[in-house]
């Protein structure tokens, strides 16, 4: 799984603590809860150095009810949009790391009864691989004369 929609499933669950369920959806799952399927991916260059992928994602938030499942969908929404669309990281083992998410939209709908989704999208730029250069401390520099010994 992307360690951003890890991230992202942890926001969720700490703002509406419900079962949660990632990548199939069994035909009996629990209500209200929350499926979050694989994000949708974008791709392209970014900079000189860096590439760029563009992620959607389409959460279902399953309630009794549409309105209240459109109700839980907008509660998470509105702590999102009051931290600014930022994430905080969270490593495999549950630890915040020094690093972020910053979501670039964030939009509700009501799909189906009781079933409304929170679609988030944002932007990650990955360092293109590089070969591997000899250090500069490695390379003797001279003035560029070259100097002839004495007789």
């Amino acid at each position: 799984m992307n360690q951003e929609v890890g991230a992202i499933m942890h926001y969720i669950y700490t703002r509406f603590p419900v079962t949660m369920y990632d990548r199939l959806l069994p035909e009996r799952f629990q209500v209200p809860s929350v499926y979050v399927p694989p994000v949708t991916v974008i791709s392209g260059p970014d900079t000189v150095s860096t590439f760029m992928k563009s992620y959607s994602l389409q959460v279902k938030v399953f309630h009794i009810d549409t309105e209240k499942a459109h109700d839980a969908a907008e509660t998470v929404v509105d702590a999102l949009l009051a931290d600014r669309q930022i994430i905080q990281m969270i490593s495999e083992e549950g630890e915040v790391l020094d690093d972020y998410v910053r979501i670039k939209r964030v939009e509700t709908r009501i799909i189906d009864q009781g079933v409304a989704a929170i679609v988030l999208t944002w932007d990650s730029s990955y360092w293109y691989n590089r070969d591997k250069q000899p250090s500069l401390e490695d390379i003797n520099f001279s003035d560029g004369v070259i100097k002839r010994e004495q007789d």
